[in-house]
């Protein structure tokens, strides 16, 4: 059951949430935000007309506690909004599986799936989690639009302040017509809205809480 919980629901930030409003941030003079404030950018990647998020937020909690926070299924629901369905179809180790998510998208789009290959890389101060796409180890159903571009990566690093930095990153081509300009609107205020909650779940936590 532990394997199951390692990282499971990591990528599933990779998809269009619904939020709104943007947030102010201040920058310390050592060039990083004061904690608790989050700040996401657009960027372009590649050729692609749908953009790549950047988000960044500090915490004094530590790093390992904000791992088993990301990585707990039970908990999710409480921070990313969306998410219709999780399943674990294959663990190939204790830092690596494959994952089947169904998105609940707003009307007028499809629910979207998605398979993706989560890996993630323990160091020591920097926990690394890269999640792609591997859709074509599972048949396509019908009913939903499977989503076949992923490149999502999140990186936790303890600074020498005590804090630990939470990077994250993602782009997806979300399939079907869903207009970029819409899109990558809402990708960014969707961060914003599922990070403040992920931040408020994490400054109010403990790491006993999250044992495997």
């Amino acid at each position: 059951m532990s394997s199951l919980k390692i990282l499971n629901t990591l990528f599933v930030l990779t998809l269009v949430l619904l939020l709104s409003s943007c947030v102010h941030t201040s920058v310390k003079p050592d060039g990083t935000l004061k904690q608790n404030e989050i700040i996401a950018n657009l960027v372009a990647y590649k050729n692609s007309d749908f953009n790549q998020v950047e988000a960044t937020f500090y915490t004094e909690k530590s790093r390992a506690l904000v791992f088993r926070i990301l990585s707990d299924v039970d908990k999710t629901s409480q921070w990313l909004q969306r998410v219709s369905s999780l399943e674990v179809i294959e663990v190939y180790n204790n830092q690596s599986y494959l994952l089947r998510t169904v998105i609940n998208s707003p009307l007028p789009f499809k629910d979207r799936e998605l398979i993706t290959c989560v890996n993630t890389s323990f160091e020591k101060i920097i926990t690394t989690i890269s999640i792609s796409s591997c859709s074509d180890r599972v048949p396509v159903n019908e009913d939903l639009v499977r989503v076949k571009q992923v490149d999502s990566i999140w990186v936790l690093k303890d600074l020498p302040n005590s804090l630990v930095k939470v990077h994250y990153k993602t782009w997806i081509d979300p399939n079907g017509y869903v207009p970029a300009f819409i899109f990558n609107k809402e990708l960014k205020q969707s961060t914003l809205k599922d990070l403040r909650r992920l931040n408020n779940l994490i400054e109010n936590s403990v790491l006993l809480d999250f044992s495997y």
